[in-house]
C-alpha cells in the first residue's frame, strides 16, 4: 500500500510534467522493468519521454528493483528522475545517470537538484511503451492524468 507521501509526490511529479508541457502524464505506468511511478510524453522535441521514480525512504531507494530499473532506463524513457524528500538522495554516486528532484514539504515545492543524462530511444521503443500505456489504461482511465488534483 502506498503511503500518503508517496501518492502526494506522484501528483507533484505529474504537476512537474504538466509545467514542462508534457501532454500525456500517467501514474503507475507498467513497463518491462516494473511499475514507473510517474511517466509522461512531450508533444515537442521528437516526443521525448520522462520517467519519475518516487522514493520516500532511503531503504526504498536502495531496493534491488531500483538498481534494475537504472540499468534498463533506456527502455522506459529519454529522461529518468528520482523524486524524493529533500536531502534524502543527492550524493555524487546516487544514480549518476538519473536526475534528482527534491520535495520540500515546508514550502510544498520541487527543486531540480541534478539534470539527468539523456537516454536514446528508438521510435520502435517509444511506440512499444505507448502501446503498453494505452493497453493498460483502457480499464484504468483514472490513472491517465490530464489535470491531476491539487494535493496540498
Amino acid at each position: 500500500m502506498k503511503s500518503d507521501l508517496h501518492q502526494k509526490l506522484q501528483y507533484k511529479g505529474c504537476d512537474y510534467l504538466m509545467n514542462k508541457n508534457y501532454w500525456i502524464r500517467t501514474t503507475e505506468m507498467p513497463t518491462s522493468v516494473g511499475i514507473i511511478d510517474v511517466w509522461g510524453i512531450s508533444n515537442a522535441n521528437n516526443y521525448e519521454t520522462i520517467a519519475i521514480e518516487v522514493k520516500v525512504s532511503r531503504g526504498d531507494y536502495r531496493s534491488r528493483s531500483q538498481k534494475y530499473k537504472e540499468f534498463s532506463a533506456e527502455n522506459i524513457a529519454n529522461y529518468c528522475y528520482i523524486l524524493c524528500p529533500e536531502f534524502m538522495v543527492g550524493e555524487v554516486n546516487d544514480s549518476p545517470k538519473w536526475g534528482i528532484l527534491w520535495y520540500n514539504e515546508k514550502n510544498n515545492r520541487l527543486r531540480l537538484v541534478r539534470k539527468p543524462e539523456r537516454f536514446e530511444m528508438t521510435d520502435r521503443q517509444k511506440l512499444a511503451i505507448m502501446v503498453n500505456l494505452f493497453e493498460n489504461r483502457m480499464n484504468k482511465p483514472d490513472n491517465l492524468l490530464v489535470n491531476p488534483p491539487n494535493i496540498i
